[in-house]
């Protein structure tokens, strides 16, 4: 082999190493490139997931907390009708103590005027 071959070899190596560096650096940086595209998307994703399980947790507590508001209700409204119960049984016996208070009263100014 001549010197002239063995140079024209040694710079085709050299081509085809740079060459082969060139597409290196070409595939890395698609590399990168569909890396980021992958993590943008698993974050995307990943989000949506837990925008998902937020709106459920949310709507479960609504849920729970309209129970509890209703459950609270009834038990304001039977409440409220047990004291009216009692308040109207109370009304005949005040009605009948102030009647005969007054009774009393009438009874005590027509002695005095007698």
């Amino acid at each position: 082999m001549s010197e002239s071959e063995v140079l024209e070899e040694i710079k085709q190596a050299e081509s085809d190493a740079n060459a082969m560096v060139e597409q290196a650096h070409t595939d890395r940086k698609k590399a990168v490139v569909a890396a980021k595209d992958e993590a943008r998307k698993i974050i995307s994703d990943t989000e949506e997931r837990a925008n998902d399980h937020a709106t459920h947790l949310l709507e479960t507590a609504r849920g729970q907390i309209s129970e509890e508001r209703q459950k609270i209700t009834l038990q304001g409204r039977n409440d409220a009708n047990k004291l009216l119960e009692t308040a109207s049984g109370n009304i005949d016996d005040a009605v009948d103590f102030l009647l005969a208070e007054f009774e009393m009263v009438v009874h005590a100014k027509t002695e005095a005027d007698e």
